[in-house]
């Protein structure tokens, strides 16, 4: 009996430490970041992103499917859209919890995502009246063969890599009530699948959702293609620390040490 007590109290003297020891780094497919890290919006996960935006007609929108990846030669002209028309588009995030990526052009990868990049397609954002959009979706890629560049690449280039982050948008706000051309689009988006889908799928954000996008549009000069930059943010789960194994092991060996002397 006191041997099981002494190793309760080593199990919650442990324990005690593991609350306020500092998580481990998390790697997931190449792509490191710190899950304590709070951002000025008092969360631990913030990126930024720069990105090709265009609408296109519902007939030509790119599918929400394993590596799709929409056609720049399907854009319309923004200043004629309209209800059933699809915002959709292709990018790169650049910043990682206030890590820069570096180069984004690189072919070697960068500091958040070492020998990699991490890239996105999105669509399926259809205009439902003015200055409202519907569904929406979002997919994120890891790739070890970094080759997409926001200005310079085909639109398939950002589709070509693993699944690291499959996202369904539950919600979403457009700052522009008379005109597509500009605005900022808000997306609250669900974790809806991707490898790293344990670590964000946290329901901390409105409407119960995991992640908050906000984005800006501006078409001018007649571009068909907008270039822009956004942020999405959200709380991650870190991964069991290694404190917290061994108190749920010493946990485990004193009721089996228990058990046995019971019989």
């Amino acid at each position: 009996m006191k041997m099981f007590k002494k190793l309760l109290s080593a199990v919650a003297l442990v324990a005690a430490f593991g609350g306020t020891a500092q998580a481990s780094i998390i790697n997931i497919g190449g792509v490191t970041w710190d899950p304590d890290a709070v951002s000025i919006t008092d969360s631990d996960f913030t990126a930024r992103y720069e990105f090709n935006q265009f609408f296109t007609t519902n007939a030509n929108a790119v599918s929400n499917a394993p590596n799709a990846a929409p056609n720049y030669a399907n854009a319309v002209n923004p200043l004629t859209v309209g209800l059933g028309n699809v915002l959709q588009g292709v990018g790169e995030i650049f910043k990682f919890n206030g890590v820069n990526y570096g180069d984004t052009s690189s072919a070697i990868g960068g500091a958040f995502c070492a020998s990699c990049e991490l890239t996105f397609v999105f669509g399926g954002f259809q205009i439902a009246g003015p200055g409202t959009f519907t569904n929406g979706w979002l997919r994120l890629y890891v790739d070890d063969t970094p080759d997409f560049n926001v200005s310079t690449s085909p639109a398939g280039n950002a589709a070509d890599g693993n699944l690291f982050l499959q996202l369904s948008a539950v919600a979403n706000e457009f700052s522009n009530a008379t005109s597509f051309q500009s605005g900022f689009l808000t997306s609250y988006f669900a974790v809806t699948g991707g490898m790293a889908a344990n670590n964000f799928d946290t329901n901390t954000q409105q409407f119960m959702a995991d992640l908050l996008s906000s984005a800006s549009s501006q078409f001018s000069n007649n571009n068909f293609i907008a270039t822009s930059t956004g942020q999405i943010s959200g709380n991650t789960i870190p991964e069991p620390s290694t404190v917290l194994l061994l108190s749920l092991a010493l946990l485990g060996f004193a009721m089996t040490r228990r058990q046995t002397k019971n019989k």
